[in-house]
């Protein structure tokens, strides 16, 4: 069942490096530097964009199902008032 999971010697020796070298990665403290202004004007720039996106998104977001739904009863609505000419 886990045969997509079997490695082999050389396999297992670059996974086990690859983590050694992952383990001694240090990570930095997020509070011992400040941050760059121009850093932040940037990234604050770009989440005011996301939003200003995520917003002007919304509406289309909410309206594609009912339109979905309105074709549907539409398309069917159709096939019910035409069956009397197709038979």
């Amino acid at each position: 069942m886990t045969e997509w999971f079997d490695l082999d010697q050389d396999e297992e020796r670059a996974v086990a490096a690859f983590m050694t070298r992952v383990a001694e990665l240090r990570i930095p403290d997020p509070g011992s530097r400040i941050p760059d202004p121009a850093e932040l004007w940037c990234k604050a720039t770009l989440l005011r964009r996301w939003e200003a996106e995520r917003r002007a998104q919304r509406p289309l977001d909410i309206m594609q199902p009912i339109e979905i739904a309105g074709g549907l009863v539409a398309a069917g609505l159709l096939l019910y008032w035409s069956l009397p000419y197709l038979l």
